[in-house]
């Protein structure tokens, strides 16, 4: 007997532990080309940012997740309060040639999307590349 109530207060003490919910935003590149996709809250500005943030590999076809705690923002609070974040797509040669001094100072970007979190709702995800 004691064993079934030992054994029921684990299950019980193992389901009902919260488990930390992940924040992201998916990207999805329907190019032919591997690219690299970051985020920052740097609206009204529209050139890279100046620190270089968490760069995602995103491979032909296949679906990139930009995380919260990748522009600070854990669970995109700040992005749910009606801040902007502006999403750059880089291409692979160009994040593994250069610097990222030089990519900021000659805006080197394929495309740049700016969202809320109620345009992003309009949208849909994942962010569609191109």
């Amino acid at each position: 007997m004691k064993k079934i109530v030992l054994l029921l207060s684990l299950v019980l003490l193992l389901t009902a532990c919260p488990f930390d919910r992940e924040y992201s935003i998916t990207i999805k590149n329907n190019s032919d080309q591997t690219i690299y996709a970051c985020a920052a809250y740097i609206f009204p500005d529209t050139l890279l940012p100046i620190e270089k943030p968490y760069l995602v590999k995103i491979e032909p076809t296949k679906i990139g997740s930009i995380h919260g705690y990748y522009v600070n923002d854990d669970t995109f609070s700040r992005f749910e309060k009606g801040s902007i974040l502006t999403f750059f797509i880089l291409n692979e040669d160009s994040v593994n040639i250069h610097v990222w001094e030089y990519l900021k100072e000659n805006n080197v970007i394929l495309k740049r999307y700016e969202f809320n979190a109620q345009e992003l709702n309009i949208v849909g995800m994942p962010i569609l590349y191109p």
